[in-house]
């Protein structure tokens, strides 16, 4: 048979066509680590037309190789799928998987000529870094992560906002997102130490202050080995604002202000939240953000063995009724536009 149709092989990319994944939940920080590095006059960045604001402009809707976000579950429960977790021990880790890939992602590239980097930004890629790297060993992988009990209340009340039916999150779906951080994290973790060239960013840590934006973004750049560019010129070149400091203050008075069963739903978690690094009194905005230089691995390293789950595509999205209706703007883009890859591998089986 084809070599490149048997697991683990890979494929050689040259040094100039160097990929860099970024991932992390949603509402962790990702689009703005993105956006900033895809600013950057020697990366390049992919813009694709005619996509859904909500999908981010991610490269996991434009590929045929493996399963997007919200065909897994969808913000909050896709790290609950075994689908989501996919190491160099899967069978679609060869050389031909990445010549798909390459060949989906190519006519969306932006800023190719002169960059050093190429830059692909989905939430679920901090699931299949192993994967990736398998597939492009020189691959470099930023991780963002941001507080538990944030990302919980700001995905709730997103995919309550997204899913066509209430605009205030509940209480059950508060707690059932902070069980999804956990459990996305612990498979981070045990993956952690197969990864070659890594990082992992804190977004409280990045956006405490403009230095401490400046020393991330300098890491990053001399780990790639781009040349340095001030944040202010990244920001402006990105089309954003400043980086505002105050990005967990609104859930932490969400925090205080909820009922006494999140509280102790909340409260029985934090021994694990904190083993990340992040107790709840951390979430209070008067806590100060650590200003060390960001490290290759502020989470520390285990050893894990990959998920071997052998899988078929799904027919459809999952259902999950928080995100039925980005599941269905998705599968509406896929449908309608010239863009979007072809559908046949949707209902394969």
């Amino acid at each position: 048979s084809d070599p490149s149709d048997q697991p683990h092989a890979v494929a050689a990319t040259p040094a100039a066509a160097r990929f860099v994944f970024v991932g992390g939940l949603h509402r962790s920080g990702t689009s703005l680590l993105a956006e900033l590095l895809k600013a950057h006059p020697e990366v390049a960045g992919q813009v694709i037309d005619g996509m859904p604001k909500e999908l981010e402009q991610e490269g996991q809707h434009v590929q045929r190789v493996y399963p997007v976000d919200d065909a897994l579950g969808g913000p909050g429960a896709f790290a609950h799928n075994p689908l989501a977790h996919m190491t160099e021990r899967h069978p679609l880790a060869t050389a031909a998987s990445a010549a798909r890939l390459e060949a989906d992602w190519a006519p969306h590239w932006r800023g190719v000529e002169g960059a050093k980097v190429r830059l692909e930004k989905s939430p679920s890629n901090m699931l299949r870094a192993r994967f990736l790297q398998a597939l492009w060993p020189n691959s470099y992988h930023l991780i963002i992560v941001r507080h538990p009990v944030a990302v919980a209340f700001a995905t709730a009340a997103w995919a309550a906002r997204h899913g066509g039916g209430k605009r205030a999150a509940s209480a059950a779906s508060v707690v059932e997102c902070a069980r999804h951080w956990l459990r996305a994290h612990d498979l981070l973790l045990a993956d952690l130490s197969s990864l070659t060239n890594v990082r992992i960013v804190r977004l409280e840590e990045f956006v405490s202050s403009p230095d401490a934006a400046q020393r991330t973004i300098d890491a990053i750049c001399a780990d790639l080995g781009l040349r340095r560019v001030a944040v202010g010129e990244l920001e402006a070149a990105a089309g954003r604002g400043a980086i505002s400091a105050g990005v967990n203050r609104k859930y932490w008075r969400a925090c205080k202000d909820e009922a006494e069963a999140v509280h102790t739903a909340l409260g029985a978690l934090e021994p694990r939240f904190a083993a990340f690094g992040y107790p709840l009194a951390s979430l209070d905005p008067a806590a100060s953000a650590a200003p060390a230089e960001p490290s290759r691995n502020r989470l520390g390293t285990f050893r894990g063995r990959g998920c071997l789950r052998r899988w078929r595509w799904p027919r459809r999205p999952l259902p999950h009724p928080r995100t039925a209706r980005l599941a269905s703007t998705t599968w509406r883009w896929f449908a309608c536009s010239a863009e979007a890859p072809s559908r046949r591998w949707l209902s394969s089986s």
